[in-house]
């Protein structure tokens, strides 16, 4: 779907809420991998700590798999945190609060210098707040809304964001299709007039409709779905030697 079917989508729902995702969508990534951008912070961080930057690369994909894998046991359809994920790795090397703290503040920032803003989409955004439409955000990840909020503002500068509903935050995710009553019950609204905006067809669109929302499908260009495609190809031998 255009920008132009969304803002018409806007303009013929009355008082609506636009809620929008993030990541590849208000904030558009380069064709570097999750993996490439991770051991980059890892990096980083090792030499600001003074640990070994190889044991803080490894270390980090051993937590977020533990991570995750937690979730997967403990909580379905729940979602990992970065801040979790940081202490427990300052935990495993010997470290304090202050150096989970570095671990973090290394990701967001190393995050930020891959992303840049779809201009076009916030500028449609923003029209439709001047209008009185409220505009949240919903995302899939596990940063928190404060971090969230840090990006928006490196990235986007004056996002026309009300709230910023996060995954990690709320212990809900759009993939398994739970955050989304919570977002509208927090947004005090009916469902009907919720229009939500994202790149991701199965989270953003299916589980949207799922849930009785209005879902607006903004997919990534042809040309970055392959190159990204073919980067987590590539990049599958350094996922496979973390699990062994």
């Amino acid at each position: 779907m255009s920008l132009a079917a969304l803002s018409q989508a806007i303009a013929s729902t009355p008082n609506p809420v636009v809620s929008t995702d993030l990541f590849d969508t208000v904030l558009l990534r380069d064709h570097t991998t999750e993996t490439q951008r991770l051991a980059k912070a890892a990096r980083r961080a090792g030499v600001l700590l003074g640990v070994d930057p190889d044991v803080v690369v490894k270390l980090r994909w051993t937590c977020h798999d533990s991570a995750y894998r937690a979730v997967a046991m403990e909580r379905p359809g729940g979602e990992a945190t970065l801040q979790a994920i940081c202490r427990t790795m300052a935990s495993a090397m010997g470290l304090d609060d202050r150096a989970a703290a570095v671990l973090l503040d290394t990701e967001v920032s190393v995050d930020i210098e891959h992303l840049r803003a779809n201009r076009r989409l916030t500028a449609v955004l923003r029209r439709a707040r001047t209008a009185g439409a409220r505009v949240v955000a919903v995302s899939d990840t596990y940063y928190s809304g404060r971090e969230l909020r840090r990006i928006l503002n490196a990235v986007v500068g004056d996002a026309p964001i009300d709230a910023v509903y996060s995954s990690a935050d709320l212990g809900r995710t759009k993939h398994a299709g739970g955050i989304f009553d919570l977002v509208a019950e927090a947004e005090a609204v009916p469902v009907s007039r919720i229009l939500h905006v994202g790149d991701d067809h199965p989270a953003d669109v299916v589980r949207a409709r799922a849930a009785s929302w209005v879902p607006i499908h903004l997919p990534r260009g042809g040309a970055y779905r392959a190159v990204a495609t073919t980067g987590r190809v590539l990049g599958m031998p350094s996922r496979l030697r973390r699990l062994r």
